[in-house]
């Protein structure tokens, strides 16, 4: 049956290819509509004066525009005759758009997603398929994810579809061109569109080709997922051996084998943009429309806010989807900084005495924002806490130079290194006379720790610091403090009160258990 060009398009010639995928789009439009309504145009100055015009995916039932290609493919088998099982792999987008068909059709769906979908994503499926979708969550990737659900189809006969490698499916995702060329007053002069498995980049450039082909159809991939691009400069299919899964909807270690050959055909240029300037863009949306999209969606307008426009450019971007997971928005927002300041980590050598920490802030760290402090106590004499600071790019030459000055403690750098990223802080609890633990919460500006710190050396000698800036208005610190009598600790808990600081006192067992089994410095890696 595979042997025919009907159902076989590898035996079809570049001309007829695309024949036949004009085609299968008209037949796809009839289809999809009894779904879905066309979605919106929206519109956004960018930075650099364009005007960028936004094709709405994100606003469909699934908030993705993944329910074309999977409604076209199935509606068309129903209408067929097909009535079984449907199989398909995902990352979250096409299993949605499976999941609403399945259930409007009445038909059983299993869907396979990696391990590591966001819940957001696993939990929207369950909701558009009710009991029709069974979800089996396999594999560190899609590309697992979907060798695995080919099998179970294959064993179960159950019918595969296809996320993107697929004519049907393809011919679906064409329907979003077909719509803004009509939408538009003004035909755009720039379509950049994301690009995972290739699907929808192939099937928008088909049609615009097809119908206008000065318009210039731009495919965007994410740094660290590149596969198209590289597959077409080598001319042939390659799998990337690693995978870069921030941007989790376009996270595709190999293209589809048809899409491939279209956007071979199609494409007029691929552009690859890092992951902060995917932020960078959805920090734009949200700040100049209220709008917020996943990483992936983000990836073609981060193109057009780095493209050259001349003034009569009319660029145009697919908003494929806002099925972001909601704890990933604070690393988007901190990504998302165009003026972003460096974060850089130092482990100071000092004497370990009352005061030591303070004095190092004091004299050496006055003018700079402390973003991360770690800090433990493992012995009576030298004391390692390891500094966060954040420096805007502008001051990266004074910090240079002041970590020339002869009289900072020994240190070294450690950014980036397995123990500060993971907050390793060794420390011992044997080593202490009369401790006392509490979270401590301040007001979160610059200085603020400082102040506090300062006030408490007078009558303290901190022994353990764990802060974090969190980037919100009230910043916490677990801290502890040793005392060389109860007269002491007492006048230190009294002007605690007094100032008004809020805190909450950590029971000493508590700590214990953290640091049970620790027997020396070196056991830490510690000098």
């Amino acid at each position: 049956m595979n042997n025919s060009p009907e159902n076989n398009p590898d035996l079809l010639s570049d001309d007829q290819l695309l024949d036949r995928l004009a085609d299968e789009t008209k037949a796809a439009a009839d289809r999809i509509y009894s779904l879905h309504p066309a979605t919106p145009l929206d519109s956004v100055k960018l930075p650099r004066g364009a005007t960028l015009s936004l094709k709405r995916e994100d606003t469909s039932t699934v908030h993705s525009y993944k329910w074309r290609g999977s409604g076209n493919k199935i509606s068309k088998i129903c209408a067929a005759g097909f009535s079984g099982r449907l199989v398909a792999a995902s990352a979250g987008n096409h299993a949605q758009g499976v999941a609403v068909v399945a259930a409007r059709q009445k038909l059983n769906a299993t869907i396979f997603m990696p391990l590591s979908t966001p819940l957001l994503k696993q939990e929207s499926v369950r909701h558009f398929g009710g009991p029709f979708v069974t979800i089996r969550l396999f594999g560190d990737s899609f590309d697992e994810s979907q060798r695995e659900a080919i099998r179970f189809a294959e064993e179960s006969g159950g019918t595969f579809i296809p996320p993107y490698d697929d004519l049907d499916v393809i011919a679906g995702q064409s329907t979003i061109a077909v719509e803004f060329l009509d939408q538009l007053t003004d035909l755009p002069t720039h379509v950049f569109v994301g690009i995972g498995g290739g699907g929808v980049a192939a099937g928008i450039a088909s049609v615009i080709k097809r119908s206008h082909p000065d318009i210039q159809v731009i495919g965007v991939e994410g740094e660290g997922q590149d596969s198209m691009s590289r597959s077409i400069e080598a001319g042939k299919l390659i799998t990337l051996e690693t995978l870069d899964k921030f941007c989790d909807g376009t996270a595709v270690a190999r293209p589809g084998k048809l899409p491939f050959r279209l956007c071979s055909m199609l494409l007029d240029d691929c552009m690859r943009v890092s992951n902060d300037d995917a932020c960078h863009a959805i920090q734009f949306l949200w700040q100049t429309m209220r709008i917020i999209v996943e990483p992936s969606a983000g990836l073609g307008v981060a193109a057009a806010m780095e493209w050259d426009f001349q003034p009569e450019d009319r660029p145009l971007v697919i908003l494929s989807g806002s099925n972001v997971d909601f704890m990933m928005l604070p690393k988007i927002a901190r990504l998302g900084q165009v003026q972003r300041p460096e974060t850089r980590y130092y482990q100071f050598e000092l004497s370990e005495q009352a005061g030591s920490l303070i004095q190092l802030l004091d004299q050496f760290f006055v003018n700079m924002n402390i973003i991360d402090f770690q800090y433990g106590r493992m012995s009576d004499g030298i004391a390692y806490p390891t500094i966060g600071v954040e420096v805007p790019h502008s001051a990266l030459a004074d910090l240079e130079a002041f970590l020339k000055d002869p009289a900072i403690p020994p240190f070294q750098e450690v950014t980036g290194s397995a123990a500060s990223n993971f907050r390793v802080i060794p420390f011992r609890v044997d080593r202490l006379k009369l401790p006392f633990f509490a979270v401590i919460e301040f007001s979160n500006r610059p200085g603020a720790l400082r102040e506090f710190m300062r006030g408490a050396s007078k009558l303290a000698n901190v022994c353990y610091m764990n802060y974090t800036d969190t980037g919100q208005t009230e910043g916490q610190a677990l801290m502890g403090f040793d005392f060389a009598d109860i007269a002491r600790q007492t006048e230190f808990l009294d002007w605690l009160h007094e100032s008004g600081i809020p805190f909450q006192n950590v029971p000493i067992h508590s700590v214990q258990q953290l640091t049970s089994g620790v027997a020396s410095s070196d056991d830490w890696g510690v000098k």
